[in-house]
Parts: C-alpha cells; sequence; structure tokens
C-alpha cells in the first residue's frame, strides 16, 4: 500500500497559480520509493509521512524561503519531516523550487549529498 502511495505522489505535478513552480528531481523520486518501501511493514506511519511531506512541499510554492539553509551546503534548504529530511534549492531567477532529496535524518547527509 505504502507502494502505491509513493507512486502516486511521484506523479504529481503542482501546476498552481501560485508563486514558484515545483519541480520534483529524479533523485527525489528515487528516495520517495526507497521510503515507501523501507515503511512498507507501516502503512500508517507511511501514509502519515507523506500527507505530511505533501502538505509542506504545497506550501514551499508560496513561501520557498520558509525553511532554513542547510549549513553544510549552503544552496540547499531542508524541511524536517518526522525522522527524514526534505533537500531542495531555491532558484529565483526561473521561480522553481527544486525537490532534491528525502533523506532519513540520522544518515551521514554530507557525503550522500555530495
Amino acid at each position: 500500500m505504502a507502494m502505491k502511495q509513493a507512486v502516486r505522489y511521484c506523479r504529481r505535478q503542482y501546476r498552481t497559480p501560485t508563486k514558484y513552480r515545483l519541480e520534483y528531481i529524479s533523485t527525489f523520486h528515487a528516495d520517495i520509493v526507497a521510503v515507501s518501501q523501507f515503511l512498507d511493514e507501516y502503512p500508517t506511519k507511511a501514509a502519515r509521512l507523506f500527507a505530511k511531506i505533501d502538505r509542506l512541499v504545497k506550501a514551499l510554492a508560496e513561501m520557498p524561503e520558509l525553511y532554513p539553509i542547510y549549513a553544510d551546503m549552503p544552496s540547499y534548504r531542508f524541511i524536517t519531516v518526522e525522522d527524514y529530511l526534505v533537500f531542495y534549492n531555491v532558484n529565483k531567477q526561473e521561480r522553481v523550487v527544486e525537490l532534491r532529496r528525502l533523506l532519513y535524518g540520522r544518515m551521514d547527509i554530507p557525503s550522500v549529498l555530495n
């Protein structure tokens, strides 16, 4: 069940009449699938996690600089969602928020982002 939610989530393209367009980079899609496979035995937790991610990510279209800059890589901003971090970039010239990674918070994140 969690896999179906992840696939539905990855297929979404938000074309809202808002300030910034949201783009999901392929690594973000792969991370969503990996997290859903990991949480496959916990469908309620997976549904709750993806619903929170969805809600917080949608807010980026209106307020892309809402969340803090990641200290180890200043080009990235991040959102904390339960045990996970969503990493994204803001391209002000093109008015695009690029969702880059969804990583478990206890990983060696700087080495994964490099």
